[in-house]
């Protein structure tokens, strides 16, 4: 689990020092633009394109759900899968985003998503790991880990301490938040 999440966390971390979408960011944040996920989900395909880490990655990838866990959907759509180079074939790694200027909101966001991805019928669940990335206004990391902890407990979801990074986005005042 811990080497999935520390995956994750460097390709997030490379993904965002790009200066290309730093300046992107920059004038999101300028420019109150809003309603940029699908944007940073096509950035952050053709990122995934180029990594020679990543052997295979689809993005909104469907997924049977458990009718004892929702009855009301037969499927869903996870953002992104991905495999890193020589891991199981039959195995993926989930990642999925949520874009606020709430920061709190941002993070409720993630705790629906992870909600929602254990409702994954047994039967179709390849995933070796799951995570969230939330892209939102900075704030202080002591904060931060305060308002994960609260929502993780109203939505009892079990966190990993180690696997909880918060980082700013350079020249914004936005972070990414993954867990």
């Amino acid at each position: 689990m811990k080497r999935d999440f520390d995956f994750v966390a460097l390709l997030l971390k490379k993904f965002f020092e790009q200066e290309h979408i730093q300046n992107r960011f920059e004038l999101i944040e300028r420019k109150p633009i809003t309603g940029w996920e699908i944007w940073l989900q096509v950035e952050f395909s053709i990122f995934l394109e180029a990594q020679a880490d990543v052997s295979y990655w689809e993005r909104e990838y469907q997924y049977s759900i458990d009718k004892r866990k929702a009855r009301h959907r037969q499927f869903m759509a996870i953002d992104f899968i991905f495999r890193k180079k020589h891991s199981a074939l039959d195995q993926y790694i989930a990642l999925e985003i949520k874009q606020n200027s709430n920061v709190k909101s941002c993070i409720r966001g993630m705790m629906e998503d992870t909600c929602k991805v254990s409702k994954v019928k047994g039967s179709h669940d390849d995933l070796r790991s799951m995570w969230t990335l939330g892209v939102h206004p900075y704030s202080d990391k002591a904060v931060m880990l305060d308002i994960i902890h609260d929502y993780a407990e109203n939505f009892e979801v079990e966190l990993l301490n180690n696997c909880i990074i918060t980082n700013q986005i350079k020249n914004t005042n936005l972070a990414y938040t993954v867990f």
